[in-house]
């Protein structure tokens, strides 16, 4: 499929807002020759660690509770979960590896050895956030917050530390051996004893079947809109059941608001929304 100004101006604003490294020419330009697909693959699957910013019930597992630390960290356990509650934006308690850690060409990867050199691991493969307790770059203390994030929800589960994440040696750490426990328990609750059951499955190369599809469906979307995107009866359809009224000239571009596709009025600002993501 030949790409058009619209389809190429959304990959190069994808490619601008997601971190690569090495932060470099030869990369930004490895990502420009890629498909559209390509490059909204490996987007999705860097925005999906970013929490988008929106109010969340939130709710406390008892794995929480009944941790030694509790006492310690639950003022401040308690103060994000405010900032949950309000909608406010998460991105200082996330990891600094989120904002610089983005695509990795895969020979990069090969000669470090490390096939998650650009993906969040515990993320991937159990479905876990992790928040760091103080917000900001240097206030990143050895606890962090491990929680289950949807659109509406904020599941806090439990509090480790950073030996959590230590995935380099064969024994596995006493805090990734709770870790494990809690995710065992947590996804086998409401399942008959005895039942094969697979939770947050991964490809050979680390990355979630669930981005992979969602990938598709969105390219789909793309495909199937982008060539009406100029015309008159694409503005007229779009805004008919709507309150807004028509620009008298239109203009229309892609965008990724959080996780949600959908098309931009330039002019009014007003997004209308094809696809929603899963946070």
């Amino acid at each position: 499929m030949e790409e058009s100004s619209t389809i190429r101006a959304f990959k190069t604003e994808l490619i601008k807002t997601m971190p690569y490294c090495p932060n470099t020419k030869e990369v930004k330009d490895e990502l420009q020759a890629q498909s559209l697909c390509s490059v909204l693959f490996h987007y999705l699957h860097w925005a999906s660690r970013l929490i988008p910013v929106r109010p969340r019930s939130a709710t406390v597992e008892p794995y929480l509770l009944m941790d030694t630390r509790w006492e310690d960290h639950e003022a401040d356990v308690l103060s994000l979960l405010k900032k949950v509650k309000l909608g406010e934006d998460l991105t200082g308690h996330l990891s600094n590896k989120v904002m610089s850690k983005g695509y990795t060409p895969k020979e990069n990867i090969l000669a470090k050895n490390d096939s998650w050199a650009d993906k969040d691991q515990l993320l991937n493969t159990k479905g876990f956030h992790h928040f760091h307790l103080k917000a900001g770059k240097g206030s990143k203390a050895n606890v962090v917050l491990f929680a289950q994030v949807s659109r509406e929800t904020f599941k806090a589960v439990a509090l480790f530390d950073h030996s959590v994440f230590d995935h380099s040696s064969n024994e596995m750490s006493h805090e990734r051996k709770r870790m494990w426990a809690i995710f065992d328990d947590m996804v086998s609750r409401e399942i008959a004893p005895n039942t094969a059951y697979m939770s947050n499955p991964i490809t050979m190369s680390g990355h979630p079947i669930h981005i992979h599809s969602m990938t598709q469906q969105y390219w789909h979307v793309i495909k199937q809109v982008d060539g009406e995107l100029s015309s008159k009866e694409f503005a007229k359809n779009i805004y008919a059941d709507t309150d807004y009224s028509i620009p008298k000239k239109t203009k229309f571009r892609w965008l990724l608001n959080g996780l949600d596709l959908g098309v931009l009025e330039v002019k009014s600002k007003h997004f209308f929304i094809y696809r929603y993501g899963h946070i």
